[in-house]
Order: structure tokens, then C-alpha cells, then sequence
């Protein structure tokens, strides 16, 4: 695949690895880890149920999944994120791109409420432009390897949040949500909690970034003049997740308490 073509399944592949990535700063595997390890040396207080089965059955298969290093070379590979500086895999241009694309988006927000139609026009085709190039990079960072490596996290993710929002290990924590599970359990043995609303709102609001960006490649690869953002429910959809993600980018990454 070549950097110029635009391909929605390797765009779409790319979601649910960023989201892992975002999870991973939040320490949502390392939060599992460590509930497997402790129910397995009896100090989970949770009975036999659900929950413990499926706390069973990630532990038992635990060599087929992907380990922490393969994780993060995983993310760097794809996203930028989680390797070492030197890795000459790394996707060095996902950043920037990234964030002239939701700085695109957000420009032409105020541009819809108070500039001319010509500057309206002017600020869709800089939409266009910084979606084209974004969406090339995703196309090309999103293939092959990759369809697998995210099909396989976002199974392992939807099983660690079943097991986190189980009643009985909420309950075995005082938690009212999974993100309580992870403070306390980060908080008492992973060396201090993280901001949740920080990384699962970067979470959330990127995979909806990249699932529009898979939905419209075929316009995006057009060159026309006709806005490639509209007020339609898809794009208000991307306008509230560009707008989430800048807010949620300017948190704090540890936990910032409470408010």
C-alpha cells in the first residue's frame, strides 16, 4: 500500500488500538494484571461467579495475548505512542497530523458562526486537506498486521471492562464504576492513579475522530470544492469529539482528585 491511497478497513483498524493505547496510559491492563494475581493467590474478596471465571480464563490464556512490550511496540508502530524514542518503526508523523486535523475541524467551527462564505469555503477545503493526509497516514500505518492486532485488543479490552464493571469486584473495592476500580487499584498498588477522565475521554473521542475519517474516505480522496463537512448528525458527531479531545488533551495526566 502506498501512502497515497486511502483505505476505510486499515483506517478502521487503527480505533481500537489508539483507544488501547489511551487505555494503557490509564493502566487498564496493568489494573487486570493485578486483579488475576491477586485472585489467584486468594486475596480477591469476590465469590465464585462470573467474574471470577472470566478473571480464570484471562489468566489461563495469557501466553496467546499480546505482552506489555508487544502493546506498546504495537501503538508506537501505529499511533507514535509508547516506544522507545529511537524506534525506528514509530510512526513519527501521526502527531502532527492528528493535530492539524482536529485543529482544522475546530477553526472551521467558529468559521460556520461568523466568517464570510468564501473564508467557510476556504476553511472546508483545510479540512478536507488535513483529513486526506491524515486518513493516507492511518491507511498506511492501519494495514495488514495490524487488522489482527486490533481485532484481538478490542476483545481483550471489552473482557477486562466486563470484569471491572462486574458487581462483585466494584463491590469488593467500594466502587461505584469500573474508572473507581482502576483509581483504587492503581491508587493502593500500581504507585498512584491516573486522570480516568482524561484518557477515557481521549479514548472515546479519538476512535469517533478515526471512525469518521473511515466513513468519508471516499469524498476525502476527491478533489473538490464542496464542504466535506456538513451539519448532519456525523458531523456534529466529529465536531463534539474534536472539541472532547482538545478538552480532555489540556488535563492533567495523573489524577487530579476531586472538583
Amino acid at each position: 500500500m502506498t501512502e497515497t491511497q486511502l483505505d476505510a478497513a486499515s483506517i478502521r483498524a487503527v480505533g481500537p488500538i489508539y483507544a488501547a493505547a489511551m487505555l494503557e496510559e490509564l493502566r487498564l491492563f496493568d489494573v487486570m494484571d493485578r486483579l488475576v494475581s491477586l485472585y489467584q493467590s486468594g486475596r480477591l474478596p469476590i465469590r465464585r461467579g462470573p467474574a471470577g471465571e472470566r478473571l480464570y480464563q484471562y489468566w489461563k490464556q495469557q501466553p496467546p495475548r499480546l505482552s506489555p512490550a508487544e502493546r506498546r511496540s504495537l501503538y508506537s508502530r501505529v499511533v507514535g505512542v509508547g516506544g522507545e524514542d529511537a524506534d525506528a518503526t514509530a510512526n513519527r508523523e501521526f502527531a502532527d497530523l492528528w493535530l492539524r486535523f482536529i485543529a482544522s475541524v475546530s477553526v472551521l467551527a467558529r468559521a460556520e458562526v461568523t466568517a464570510a462564505p468564501v473564508e467557510r469555503a476556504v476553511r472546508q477545503q483545510a479540512v478536507r486537506q488535513a483529513g486526506r493526509e491524515l486518513a493516507s497516514n492511518l491507511s498506511l500505518h492501519g494495514y495488514g498486521f495490524t487488522h489482527f492486532a486490533a481485532s484481538e485488543l478490542q476483545t481483550e479490552v471489552k473482557t477486562i471492562t466486563s470484569v471491572l464493571s462486574d458487581p462483585d469486584v466494584r463491590s469488593a473495592y467500594g466502587a461505584r464504576s469500573m474508572w473507581e476500580v482502576i483509581d483504587k487499584v492503581s491508587s493502593v498498588d500500581l504507585g498512584g492513579a491516573r486522570n480516568a477522565r482524561r484518557y477515557r475521554a481521549m479514548a472515546e473521542s479519538g476512535s469517533t475522530i478515526i471512525g469518521w475519517l473511515a466513513r468519508n474516505v471516499r469524498e476525502l480522496g476527491r478533489d473538490s470544492i464542496r464542504p466535506i463537512l456538513r451539519r448532519q448528525p456525523d458531523g456534529r458527531a466529529l465536531l463534539a469529539a474534536c472539541e472532547q479531545w482538545a478538552a480532555a488533551r489540556g488535563e492533567p495526566a495523573d489524577d487530579p482528585g476531586p472538583r
